[in-house]
């Protein structure tokens, strides 16, 4: 390239007072020291900048929401005067972008210039460093500085220095620094004053309409003024986004980082451009984008004015975003012959610190009726997390003086903690105390309403770092409310050792010995437990009974007072063949117990009666048990054809063992002893461990050989596709069928033990099979009871039936697959403006309902179906059936916005249906339409409930006159589970 030809270029480029530069694919710097005043910094890079939604159209702004200044821009259809010497001319601008809406000023001619001595974006210039790289362009690896404003446009950029440095940007322009960015189809930029601005030009141009972003915060205006530096700014008609809901207002200004002051707003959660219900206030205030202050406020449903006019209003923050603050009340107009009318969940939500939150809520009623309920929330991430909960509430009726007036007071304490102590240390509590009706009065989930009784527990577990032992600690209480007992249960403690090889050799592969296969294995168990079980005419309470033994023994019955003991196991296994055709194994086992008191029985002939007591001093038991096992596999196999099976395999897997334990109530062990329990001077033996809490040494010689039986059926199926390729695979016909029994060659009668069965299979697609029985090999006499006679020397029959069992259980779908329907979701569609005598207006419309085809509308729906039978032959001649089936989770979604749920239950036997009930919600855009209804039962109830989305709204319109009527219930439960 001729030096000459570059020197004009140069010389063009650097013409004081005008600068213009392609912007597309290049990359311009200018640093603070070009002009000491203005410490700023300018880059520029090519990006598009995506599309945006158009706002409704609205009056102009007046002047005073532009900056007093106006930066040099001029509209693409204004022509500068020529003849006036203070205004710049610029070239006629020309549009070389089809999707851009605002001309560009012609360049340049470049033709016949060497474009390869021009800078690529990206390269360095001779002589100049090199400046930050654009996080705004591509490949940009480092933030940009706090000081920098970077700028990007589609088509052009005009910058002059006459007067204040200003710089217009065409096409899809970008402008921004740390604090914010403005979007739009033209921006000014004045560096001098820190500000940005940009307006609208054409209303249905959606390209050019600015929008200011910063962080999470997007405001859209036909006019902005934004003073990057001072973080202030003017808008004209913009759309503020805020935590589920929006602000429109005429004339915004922001005059703090997080405050915006609204003239003639409107606040919904409503994402319409013409929302379904709105507030319009004449003055709003919004702070930190999620709290709104108004003066002059209304209320519109459907564009419908509620008739209250509020003087002053406030929208409640959202309690998540770590602030305290009320929550929102609702009256409640349910079972007003005893209760009146109530206000429910009044209360405060307080945010203590990350760590910890708190609140307390109130239902009240104009009958004196109330319901307090607080909870304590705490969590520690990876170290501990829980809650508190206090409940209190007392019903009563109207007035005294009414007849069945009655008061009643429930409470309850749920405590739940987690703690990792250590890596391999761990702690955790569930407490929950309440008193017996507390759910029944307080709660719609009818498995709370069921529930009989209450546990609570508590747990330490540590595990050795290297898997040496691991050793727990646990407690846990149990109280029945049908029957009034209470089962205390610790402190357990179970302390357990890693299995041991003593023999075992390491080193290469090889074959193991039969005596390096032994292993040796330790466990023990400390347990306490204090058993309060009253009986019908005393009123001794548990506490009571707890600390005195006496009390316990006279509310009870019971000589136990509190039950301890303490168990040690040691069990030691030995394989001494493993083949391929058989295993053989054999095991010992001891157990020890230790107890500091013993059970005792004396025969007193006063009240000729055997009477218990228990005597004070430690006692040991011990017993022990050894057995021999054999097992092997056996498989038959078929070449038979059935249907599309080819081949047939059957496993069977028998086992048979042989254990073998003494008679420890055999007068040599010492374990049991003798009591007479008549006058004739008849005797019996008892165990001195009787009802013990860790047991003791059982009675009677056991010589027992056990037999079993595992079979497993599969077949080879052979399918072939439509070009004839054949496809095999494997299936289970009978997943499992086990047989077992035993014979006691050292019992005295009924030495042969009941025939147990059992049989599943899944090889039907998506349903599971499931039977088992027991047979008994002894008869029966005329009354029904059991008798030492095998059934085949009184019939032709082998063994009788005891119990039998049958569970089949499947789920279905179905409707687009995987619950989801064919259905397209619709668009939703509002006019401008309701006819409140049209009803049809308040429903979706359709603007080709009429020209469209109809489509086939497949159903997504889900269910799952179970069926349980069991029969069982109890004593005498009792037998007992039940028939139950199960239709769960039924769920249909009819139409996108129709959902229908479902629980049905039939008893066969009984004739009468389970605990159901049916489920209805409609979405309605931002509106949830709910019918809940239990027919059946004790516990009957429908619940209705029109309500808005937003939790915040919710709760102003359940406050209003005739707006509260939306939600009705006959239930006179009036409170759901906290």
């Amino acid at each position: 390239m001729p030096f000459a030809r570059f020197c004009i270029i140069a010389l063009f480029l650097s013409a004081p007072g005008f600068l213009s530069a392609p912007s597309e694919g290049y990359a311009h710097h200018l640093h603070s020291d070009a002009r000491p005043a203005a410490p700023d910094t300018i880059a520029a890079a090519a990006e598009t900048a995506p599309p945006d939604t158009l706002l409704p159209a609205a009056a102009s702004a007046p002047a005073d929401t532009i900056p007093d200044r106006e930066p040099d821009v001029r509209l693409p259809d204004e022509t500068p005067d020529r003849d006036d010497p203070e205004q710049e001319v610029q070239p006629e601008p020309r549009n070389n972008d089809v999707n851009d809406t605002i001309p560009a000023p012609d360049r340049p001619d470049l033709e016949g210039i060497d474009m390869d001595q021009i800078d690529r974006p990206g390269t360095d210039r001779p002589g100049t460093e090199r400046g930050p790289p654009d996080r705004m362009g591509p490949g940009a690896a480092e933030p940009a500085a706090e000081d920098e404003i970077r700028f990007s446009s589609r088509d052009s950029l005009h910058f002059t220095t006459r007067g204040d440095r200003r710089a217009t940007l065409y096409g899809n322009a970008r402008v921004g620094n740390q604090k914010g960015e403005l979007t739009a189809g033209e921006v000014l930029l004045n560096l001098d004053k820190n500000e940005m601005s940009a307006r609208a030009g054409d209303p249905a141009d959606t390209l050019s309409e600015p929008v200011l972003q910063r962080g999470e915060d997007r405001i859209r205006s036909r006019r902005i003024a934004y003073n990057y530096q001072t973080d202030k700014g003017k808008f004209d008609v913009a759309r503020i986004s805020m935590d589920q809901g929006n602000v429109i207002g005429t004339q915004v200004k922001r005059t703090a980082p997080h405050v915006i002051f609204v003239e003639d707003g409107i606040y919904s959660t409503c994402e319409l451009d013409h929302p379904h219900f709105y507030i319009r206030a004449r003055r709003m205030k919004v702070v930190d984008e999620d709290q709104i202050f108004f003066t002059r406020a209304r209320l519109f449903i459907l564009d419908i004015p509620y008739p209250l006019v509020f003087p002053f209003g406030y929208v409640p923050s959202r309690i998540s975003r770590k602030q305290s603050g009320i929550l929102e009340p609702s009256f409640t107009y349910q079972d007003q012959q005893t209760r009146g009318i109530g206000l429910q969940n009044l209360g405060w939500f307080q945010y203590f610190n990350d760590y910890l939150t708190g609140q307390a809520s109130m239902d009240i009623f104009t009958s004196g009726t109330f319901y307090i309920n607080s909870r304590l929330n705490y969590r520690r991430t990876d170290n501990y997390s829980g809650s508190v909960e206090l409940g209190y509430s007392r019903d009563q009726g109207l007035e005294p003086t009414d007849p069945g007036f009655v008061t009643n007071v429930q409470r309850n304490l749920a405590v739940n903690h987690s703690q990792t102590l250590t890596p391999f240390s761990s702690l955790s509590a569930n407490i929950n105390l309440r008193t017996a009706d507390f759910y029944s009065r307080n709660s719609y989930d009818y498995e709370d309403r069921a529930q009989m009784s209450t546990t609570s527990r508590i747990a330490y577990n540590y595990n050795h770092p290297e898997g040496a032992y691991s050793f727990n600690v646990s407690g846990s209480g149990t109280q029945d409310f049908s029957t009034d007992a209470t089962t205390v249960t610790g402190p357990t403690m179970n302390f357990s050792l890693r299995r041991v090889t003593p023999f075992q050799r390491t080193g290469p592969a090889r074959r193991e010995s039969w005596y390096e296969t032994l292993s040796i294995q330790y466990n023990n168990r400390l347990e306490s437990r204090y058993s309060f079980r009253p009986i019908d005419d005393t009123d001794i309470g548990f506490f009571e009974a707890l600390l005195n033994p006496s009390r316990h023994r006279k509310a009870t019955g019971d000589i136990r007072h509190i039950n301890m003991g303490f168990r040690q196991t040691a069990r030691a296994d030995l394989q001494l063949l493993s083949t391929t055709y058989a295993n053989i194994g054999t095991n010992v086992s001891f157990n020890e117990y230790w107890y500091p008191e013993t059970y005792r029985e004396e025969w007193d002939p006063e009240q000729n009666r055997v009477v218990p007591r228990m005597e004070s001093g430690f006692a040991t038991g011990r017993d022990f048990q050894t057995s021999v096992s054999m097992n092997t596999t056996v498989y038959g196999l078929s070449e038979a054809r059935i249907g599309r099976f080819e081949g047939f395999r059957h496993t069977m897997r028998p086992s048979f063992s042989f254990s073998y334990r003494p008679d420890f109530s055999d007068d040599f062990w010492g374990f049991y002893r003798e009591v007479q329990i008549n006058q004739a001077g008849d005797t019996r033996k008892y165990s001195i461990f009787q009802g013990g809490v860790v047991q003791g040494p059982a009675a009677g010689e056991q010589r027992s050989v056990s037999l079993s039986l595992n079979n497993v059926l599969e077949a080879k199926e052979v399918r072939r596709d439509t070009t004839g390729e054949r496809n095999e695979r494997v299936v289970r016909l009978i997943d499992r069928f086990n047989l077992s029994t035993s014979y006691n060659f050292a019992a005295e009668s009924f030495n042969l033990s009941n025939l147990t069965a059992t049989i599943s299979s899944s090889f039907f697609q998506n349903l599971n099979l499931n039977a088992n029985a027991a047979f008994s090999f002894y008869a029966l006499d005329d009354d029904g009871n059991l008798i030492d006679r095998y059934v085949w020397k009184d019939s032709n029959r082998l063994m009788r039936l005891v119990n039998f069992s049958f569970a089949a259980s499947t789920r279905f779908s179905g409707g687009g697959g995987s619950g989801r329907g064919r259905f397209d979701q619709p668009k939703w569609h509002y006019p401008e403006h309701y006819d409140p005598l049209d009803q049809s207006r308040f429903h979706p419309i359709d603007e080709a309902i009429h020209y469209g085809k109809v489509e086939r509308v497949d159903v997504p729906w889900s269910m799952n179906l179970s069926f349980n039978y069991r029969w069982r032959k109890g004593p005498g001649t009792t037998i007992t059936r039940s028939a139950v089936i199960n239709a769960q989770s039924i769920q249909f979604r009819l139409t996108p916005e129709w959902q229908v749920g479902t629980s049905l239950g039939y008893d066969f036997i009984d004739k009468e249906l389970t605990p159901s009930r049916f489920n209805v919600t409609r979405n309605l855009h931002c509106w949830d339409l709910t019918f809940q209804w239990n027919p059946f039962g004790d516990f009957k109830f429908f619940l209705f409930r029109l309500s808005v989305r937003d939790s915040q709204l919710h709760g102003l319109f359940q406050k209003l006159p005739g707006l509260n009527n939306l939600e009705r219930s006959s239930s006179p439960i009036n409170r759901f589970r906290r």
